[in-house]
Protein backbone atom coordinates (compact mmCIF):
# COMPACT_ATOMS: atom_id res chain seq x y z
CA UNK A 1 0.00 0.00 0.00
CA UNK A 2 2.85 2.35 0.89
CA UNK A 3 4.47 1.63 -2.46
CA UNK A 4 1.29 2.50 -4.39
CA UNK A 5 0.97 5.75 -2.48
CA UNK A 6 4.58 6.67 -3.32
CA UNK A 7 4.01 5.93 -7.02
CA UNK A 8 0.79 7.97 -7.06
CA UNK A 9 2.49 10.93 -5.36
CA UNK A 10 5.39 10.64 -7.83
CA UNK A 11 3.06 10.74 -10.85
CA UNK A 12 1.08 13.64 -9.39
CA UNK A 13 4.29 15.60 -8.77
CA UNK A 14 5.48 14.88 -12.30
CA UNK A 15 2.22 16.16 -13.83
CA UNK A 16 2.26 19.29 -11.69
CA UNK A 17 5.86 20.09 -12.63
CA UNK A 18 5.20 19.43 -16.32
CA UNK A 19 2.50 22.13 -16.24
CA UNK A 20 4.96 24.64 -14.75
CA UNK A 21 7.60 24.01 -17.40
CA UNK A 22 5.29 24.56 -20.40
CA UNK A 23 6.08 27.37 -22.84
CA UNK A 24 4.04 30.54 -22.98
CA UNK A 25 3.29 31.90 -26.46
CA UNK A 26 2.17 35.41 -27.36
CA UNK A 27 -0.70 35.31 -29.88
CA UNK A 28 -1.32 39.07 -29.90
CA UNK A 29 -1.06 41.18 -33.06
CA UNK A 30 2.41 42.44 -33.88
CA UNK A 31 3.87 45.82 -33.07
CA UNK A 32 5.05 47.45 -36.31
CA UNK A 33 7.94 49.91 -36.41
CA UNK A 34 9.72 51.69 -39.25
CA UNK A 35 13.36 52.71 -39.44
CA UNK A 36 15.99 53.46 -42.06
CA UNK A 37 18.68 50.81 -42.37
CA UNK A 38 21.33 53.35 -43.43
CA UNK A 39 22.44 53.96 -39.86
CA UNK A 40 20.04 56.65 -38.61
CA UNK A 41 19.40 55.88 -34.98
CA UNK A 42 15.63 56.20 -34.83
CA UNK A 43 12.68 53.87 -34.84
CA UNK A 44 9.03 54.93 -34.86
CA UNK A 45 6.11 52.70 -33.88
CA UNK A 46 3.05 52.83 -36.14
CA UNK A 47 -0.44 53.14 -34.64
CA UNK A 48 -2.92 50.25 -34.71
CA UNK A 49 -5.80 51.26 -36.96
CA UNK A 50 -7.94 48.21 -37.74
CA UNK A 51 -7.39 44.83 -36.10
CA UNK A 52 -9.47 41.71 -36.78
CA UNK A 53 -7.65 39.09 -34.72
CA UNK A 54 -9.37 35.70 -34.79
CA UNK A 55 -7.35 34.30 -31.89
CA UNK A 56 -8.84 36.65 -29.28
CA UNK A 57 -11.54 39.31 -29.64
CA UNK A 58 -9.88 41.53 -27.01
CA UNK A 59 -7.40 42.66 -29.67
CA UNK A 60 -10.04 43.66 -32.23
CA UNK A 61 -10.26 47.33 -33.07
CA UNK A 62 -12.02 49.37 -35.74
CA UNK A 63 -10.98 52.88 -36.76
CA UNK A 64 -13.47 54.86 -38.83
CA UNK A 65 -11.10 57.69 -39.77
CA UNK A 66 -7.50 56.60 -40.33
CA UNK A 67 -6.66 60.15 -41.47
CA UNK A 68 -7.51 61.47 -38.00
CA UNK A 69 -5.55 58.66 -36.33
CA UNK A 70 -2.52 59.29 -38.54
CA UNK A 71 -2.68 63.03 -37.81
CA UNK A 72 -2.23 62.25 -34.10
CA UNK A 73 1.05 60.42 -34.78
CA UNK A 74 4.54 61.94 -34.89
CA UNK A 75 5.85 62.93 -38.31
CA UNK A 76 8.53 60.58 -39.60
CA UNK A 77 10.94 62.29 -41.99
CA UNK A 78 12.50 60.61 -45.03
CA UNK A 79 14.39 61.55 -48.16
CA UNK A 80 12.83 60.86 -51.59
CA UNK A 81 13.03 57.13 -52.49
CA UNK A 82 14.71 56.37 -49.15
CA UNK A 83 14.84 52.70 -48.21
CA UNK A 84 12.77 51.95 -45.08
CA UNK A 85 12.64 48.75 -43.03
CA UNK A 86 9.52 47.38 -41.33
CA UNK A 87 10.18 45.71 -38.00
CA UNK A 88 7.40 43.46 -36.66
CA UNK A 89 7.74 42.42 -33.03
CA UNK A 90 5.65 40.50 -30.53
CA UNK A 91 3.03 37.95 -31.32
CA UNK A 92 3.33 34.50 -32.81
CA UNK A 93 1.93 34.50 -36.34
CA UNK A 94 2.75 33.62 -39.93
CA UNK A 95 2.30 36.56 -42.32
CA UNK A 96 0.48 35.53 -45.50
CA UNK A 97 0.54 38.94 -47.16
CA UNK A 98 1.97 42.37 -46.33
CA UNK A 99 0.97 45.48 -48.26
CA UNK A 100 2.54 48.90 -47.81
CA UNK A 101 0.89 51.99 -49.26
CA UNK A 102 0.80 55.74 -48.84
CA UNK A 103 -2.16 58.07 -49.13
CA UNK A 104 -2.12 61.76 -49.97
CA UNK A 105 -5.27 63.81 -50.71
CA UNK A 106 -7.45 60.70 -51.15
CA UNK A 107 -4.93 59.22 -53.65
CA UNK A 108 -3.66 55.84 -52.47
CA UNK A 109 -0.40 54.50 -53.93
CA UNK A 110 0.72 50.93 -53.25
CA UNK A 111 4.46 50.69 -52.70
CA UNK A 112 6.58 47.69 -53.63
CA UNK A 113 7.34 45.71 -50.48
CA UNK A 114 10.35 43.39 -50.45
CA UNK A 115 9.40 40.58 -48.09
CA UNK A 116 12.89 39.02 -48.00
CA UNK A 117 14.48 41.99 -46.23
CA UNK A 118 11.21 43.64 -45.07
CA UNK A 119 11.89 46.93 -46.86
CA UNK A 120 10.18 49.44 -49.13
CA UNK A 121 11.06 52.79 -50.69
CA UNK A 122 9.13 55.95 -49.86
CA UNK A 123 7.77 57.96 -52.83
CA UNK A 124 10.10 60.21 -54.79
CA UNK A 125 7.62 63.12 -54.69
CA UNK A 126 8.05 65.41 -51.69
CA UNK A 127 5.12 65.97 -49.36
CA UNK A 128 3.21 64.61 -46.39
CA UNK A 129 1.69 61.12 -46.63
CA UNK A 130 -0.22 58.66 -44.49
CA UNK A 131 1.74 55.41 -44.35
CA UNK A 132 -0.54 52.34 -44.29
CA UNK A 133 0.70 48.82 -43.55
CA UNK A 134 -1.81 45.97 -44.03
CA UNK A 135 -0.85 42.54 -42.69
CA UNK A 136 -2.78 39.32 -43.33
CA UNK A 137 -1.73 36.42 -41.09
CA UNK A 138 -2.88 32.99 -40.01
CA UNK A 139 -4.32 34.66 -36.87
CA UNK A 140 -6.20 37.53 -38.57
CA UNK A 141 -5.61 40.91 -40.18
CA UNK A 142 -4.03 44.07 -38.84
CA UNK A 143 -3.65 47.58 -40.23
CA UNK A 144 -1.15 50.15 -38.97
CA UNK A 145 -0.77 53.83 -39.87
CA UNK A 146 1.73 56.61 -39.44
CA UNK A 147 2.63 60.04 -40.81
CA UNK A 148 5.58 60.34 -43.14
CA UNK A 149 7.06 63.48 -44.63
CA UNK A 150 9.25 63.17 -47.71
CA UNK A 151 11.55 66.19 -47.87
Amino acid sequence: MNRYLSIAIGFLSMFLLAGCIGENYDFSPPTVMVFTPDGDDFQETLAEANIDWEYDDKYNKETEDIQALADMQNNIYFKPRELVTLNMENGTFDPNKIKVSVMQNENKIELEYFIVNQTFNVPKEKGKYILIVDIETDKGTAQFVGNIVVQ
